[in-house]
């Protein structure tokens, strides 16, 4: 068995808040997604990679008490904080495993629907996880990936050193293994892996009044601050001042952010 590829985002309490409110943020879009999809009470599904909250509320939410719902995380901490929010929301069965999504030792078509956000940009190694969720997966089952399109993402006005930030934190994710813009090359990956019906959505939001998910972007910073350095992608001094610059501007009552796009991707397994 091959090693299971590093998480390219630091942890603690900073990547914890940034994913809890990212979850919530989402919620909205992936509620509607999986209506599209048709998901039906009494169905049995898995998050991979599913952090503090991921989409487990939504799946619980359209299967039912008489569906099941599986979690699976590396991190025994997200996954706690994943266990308090549904309890605070009066859920109590979903089941939470500590695990490898790459590897997860479940039994081969299980689920009748394996989802994954945000675990192919920062992680990568699209076939690995890909045939992970494939094996999952029931035959006539569905396969559901979200991820990220970075060209939409923008601060209004634009403060000075944003591009740059931007530009920083897209290079560190490829030196890390990521890429931001995994979203680009879904459609195509699950065409070519013979999947059907596979379909396509694009969502994006719009950010106001120093919404915390404006923020996201000074949280990616301090999570790769490490790497921007090491590489040269940005002096010190020229990521303090970007850092500062964009801080200053989410401040302003003026300003808005328009979220990167998140490429919603959906396929069935041939029975």
């Amino acid at each position: 068995m091959t090693s299971s590829p590093e998480y390219l985002l630091a942890g603690g309490k900073a990547e914890l808040d940034r994913l809890t409110v990212q979850a919530r943020v989402w919620e909205p879009d992936t509620n509607r997604m999986l209506d599209e999809i048709g998901l039906q009470a009494g169905a049995n599904c898995v998050d991979l990679g599913c952090g503090a909250i991921g989409v487990l509320a939504s799946l619980r939410g359209k299967v039912g008490a008489q569906g099941h719902v599986v979690g699976v995380d590396l991190d025994p901490k997200l996954l706690g904080a994943a266990k308090n929010f549904l309890e605070e929301r009066g859920i109590y069965d979903v089941e939470l495993i500590v695990g490898d999504a790459y590897h997860t030792n479940l039994p081969d078509n299980t689920f009748d629907l394996t989802h994954v956000r945000f675990l192919f940009s920062p992680v990568g190694h699209d076939d690995q996880l890909l045939s992970e969720m494939i094996r999952l997966t029931k035959p006539g089952g569905i396969i559901v990936i979200q991820e990220s399109d970075s060209s939409s993402w923008n601060c209004l006005p634009v403060p000075a050193s944003w591009p740059a930030l931007k530009n920083a934190l897209l290079q560190a994710f490829k030196l890390g293994g990521g890429d931001f813009d995994a979203g680009h090359r879904m459609f195509g990956m699950l065409r070519k892996a013979g999947l059907e019906d596979v379909h396509i959505h694009a969502s994006l939001i719009a950010l106001q009044d120093q919404h915390p998910y404006m923020r996201s972007a000074l949280q990616f910073t301090s999570s790769l601050r490490e790497r921007i350095l090491k590489n040269n992608i940005l002096s010190e001094d020229e990521l303090n001042r970007a850092y500062a610059d964009y801080e200053q501007a989410i401040a302003k009552p003026e300003t808005t952010v328009t979220s990167f796009t998140i490429n919603q991707v959906w396929g069935r397994k041939p029975e």
